[in-house]
């Protein structure tokens, strides 16, 4: 089917202005009071995911996500009936829904005008979704830049009194060891408590920190595959104590990839202890990588509990974990981004977590 034929009216009949219209990169879409398409042009069609013919005569409320489908005619009645406008001659930011399903916000700005006697509506959108990508991870870098702040200034203050009471313990520790007669044992337990709750700061303090320092990186040409096996090799005896097994699965054809091979590697350390630790009855983590049409794709699965709704395993001190500082995450989507490149994840309803390391080529 040519482009003239898929066209919501033949390029022939176009005045000038439709032939504007149709140009030009943003949506423009026409309905009649009942809602129906009666003009569309190119763009529409594009960023719905339709031929421009098929949008022809469909309902608007099919193009809109809830609650806005769900609340699209009343709007219509109400403005008919009143006169009041609460869209009309405004811009407003709604969700639009793709012909696959997929939301996405949009940018609204409707008008009203007159064809043949009949009361029509016209509407210029624009996909707004980079623009909204870009502004949260604006937020996110603020967002984060200001809890460095504060995570430096907290370690600062905390960090000599902590290292002074792990002095102190390892001292006792000794004294205690060599006391005769022997020191009771509920004491000695005490503090081997005492000595991990202090490790535990001091763990909690080192990410503190590294979450606020300003990371220099080296990158340099990295071998993927030769990372990951040496990776699983280290790991493979912990995690075989607790019946879980790790699996490696990376393309031979993969080529070297240029990034910074200590951070790399705390990524991926780091995926793979929240993998182990989500699988506490036992299973198996699998570590793969494959070159896609943008870059390489880095996949840690594992077969646990997955992520519980509404948590956002990103958000700094968030975590499903008892013990968890929630910072791990956080430290590891910044070093990504240092790379030009994306974290991301999903839990399938199956069971278990996808992270993907999504690295440009």
């Amino acid at each position: 089917m040519s482009r003239k034929d898929r066209d919501c009216q033949p390029a022939t009949a176009r005045s000038p202005a439709e032939a504007v219209v149709h140009a030009t990169q943003d949506a423009v879409l026409a309905i009649d009071s009942e809602a129906k398409v009666t003009f569309c042009n190119a763009a529409a069609a594009r960023m719905f995911g339709f031929d421009e013919t098929e949008l022809m005569g469909r309902s608007i409320n099919s193009l809109m996500a809830e609650p806005y489908a769900k609340e699209h005619d009343g709007y219509i009645r109400h403005y008919e009936k009143t006169g009041e406008r609460k869209a009309i001659g405004r811009v407003r930011t709604v969700s639009g829904k793709r012909r696959n399903g997929e939301e996405f916000p949009i940018e609204l700005s409707v008008t009203e005008y007159e064809e043949g006697g009949a009361r029509r509506y016209a509407a210029i959108l624009r996909d707004i979704s980079e623009k909204v990508r870009l502004t949260q991870a604006r937020v996110e870098t603020e967002k984060m830049a200001a809890i460095g702040t504060t995570a430096s200034k907290f370690a600062h203050e905390l960090g000599n009194p902590i290292n002074g009471m792990a002095v102190s313990v390892q001292l006792l520790k000794r004294w205690l060891d060599r006391s005769a007669p022997p020191t009771d044992a509920r004491v000695m337990e005490r503090l081997a408590l005492l000595m991990g709750g202090i490790d535990r700061l001091t763990e909690l303090l080192g990410e503190f920190r590294m979450m606020s320092r300003r990371h220099e990186y080296r990158f340099e040409a990295t071998d993927l595959a030769v990372m990951v096996a040496e990776l699983a090799e280290m790991e493979r005896p912990a995690y075989s104590q607790r019946s879980v097994g790790i699996e490696t699965d990376v393309a031979t054809d993969l080529g070297p990839v240029r990034a910074d091979v200590g951070k790399l590697r705390q990524v991926l350390l780091n995926l793979c202890k929240n993998a182990f630790e989500a699988m506490p009855d036992g299973g198996t983590i699998s570590v793969s990588a494959d070159r896609t049409a943008v870059g390489v794709m880095i996949e840690v699965k594992d077969t646990g509990c997955g992520v519980p709704d509404g948590l956002d395993v990103f958000a700094p001190f968030t975590s499903s974990k008892l013990e968890g500082s929630g910072l791990g995450l956080p430290i590891a989507r910044q070093i990504v981004e240092a790379h030009q490149g994306t974290l991301s994840y999903e839990a399938p309803t199956a069971g278990g977590t996808v992270f993907r390391i999504q690295l440009p080529g």
